[in-house]
């Protein structure tokens, strides 16, 4: 299952590679969800997020609307 998520991952970044706008270092994680100032990645491991100011993360996570 592990090789099935790093593929996952692998693949979103290289989409990111390819296609994003790169006005930003490169974060090597991919998140799926987040709830409150705890962000999951595809790999199901779990950050304090640290970039509060970062990009959209100011919108707030897992707004109850």
């Amino acid at each position: 299952m592990t090789t099935n998520k790093t593929t996952a991952t692998q693949e979103f970044i290289g989409k990111e590679n390819r296609f994003g706008a790169r006005n930003y270092a490169p974060v090597a994680v991919v998140v799926d969800h987040a709830k409150d100032c705890i962000v999951w990645d595809v790999e199901g491991r779990q950050y304090i997020d640290m970039m509060s100011a970062y990009s959209a993360v100011s919108h707030g996570h897992l707004h109850p609307r």
